[in-house]
């Protein structure tokens, strides 16, 4: 009889030791609720995509892309609004234009009415502009979220991979929530000083004391772009099973690249 209780009871204990594990298997895969995972990204990053990772597949890029597109369009809005944020942007991309129209006149590409129809359409007050404005905001959000996962997703395949294009997005989706707050910081900067402008070290300079080009590539170093890049090195690290030293390696170099290409080359 003694032996049969202890029998039972070894029974019982084991019973209790596979439930308590099932319990924390349970616990480790429970799937994380969107508000959750974009509060995560900010607070806990790293913890947030491994629960991302592990847990069952749900796309969580879908919210944050959607207030990135919210805040593109307020940005456009506030731009659009301040007359002399507006009119020295402008008239600084006029300028350009004009130099690659002056070109292209002389080589016969175009007549001088044509480039003066070009100039007219980029009138900050006019329809046009508004459009391809708005056009831009509520598109180009979009555009962003898969072109970076597409690129980072033959990255990762190159470097064997077994991540899937959904984990990716999530990563690049959740990230776009501190991009899309920095944007709407750096025009309310931008309308303060009336020239285009970022949480960067162009704060404290002007494009008149150190040229055009390095007062572009010093603007792209805003520090929510730097932040935006940070999350999306974390984020790969834990759904492509990479080291981080790999992951930041081609994200920043990346970026740098298009930085050094964008301000200092065109």
């Amino acid at each position: 009889m003694n032996e049969e209780n202890y029998t039972g009871q070894g029974n019982n204990e084991d019973k209790l030791k596979n439930s308590e594990e099932n319990v924390e298997t349970i616990d480790q895969f429970e799937e994380l609720s969107k508000s959750d995972a974009m509060s995560g990204i900010i607070t806990e990053p790293g913890e947030t995509f491994e629960k991302i990772a592990g847990g069952p597949k749900r796309n969580y890029w879908t919210y944050p892309v959607l207030i990135a597109v919210v805040l593109s369009l307020l940005s456009s809005f506030l731009f659009m609004r301040d007359p002399e944020l507006s009119r020295n942007t402008m008239d600084k991309q006029k300028a350009k234009m004009m130099e690659k129209f002056e070109k292209n006149i002389k080589d016969g590409k175009m007549t001088q009415e044509e480039a003066d129809e070009a100039i007219e359409r980029m009138n900050p007050n006019g329809p046009f502009f508004k459009i391809i404005g708005y056009a831009g905001a509520l598109i180009g959000p979009f555009l962003i979220l898969l072109l970076l996962s597409l690129i980072y997703f033959i990255i990762l395949k190159i470097m064997k991979s077994s991540v899937e294009f959904s984990s990716v997005l999530n990563v690049v989706g959740l990230a776009m929530l501190i991009s899309s707050v920095g944007s709407i910081l750096a025009i309310l900067i931008s309308i303060m000083k009336g020239n285009m402008t970022g949480v960067s070290p162009g704060i404290f300079l002007s494009e008149e004391s150190i040229g055009e080009k390095v007062f572009s590539f010093l603007n792209k170093l805003d520090v929510f772009t730097i932040w935006f890049y940070v999350v999306i090195s974390i984020g790969l690290t834990k759904v492509g099973r990479i080291s981080m030293v790999k992951s930041a390696t081609f994200v920043f170099g990346l970026f740098i690249i298009y930085t050094v290409i964008t301000s200092l080359v065109f």
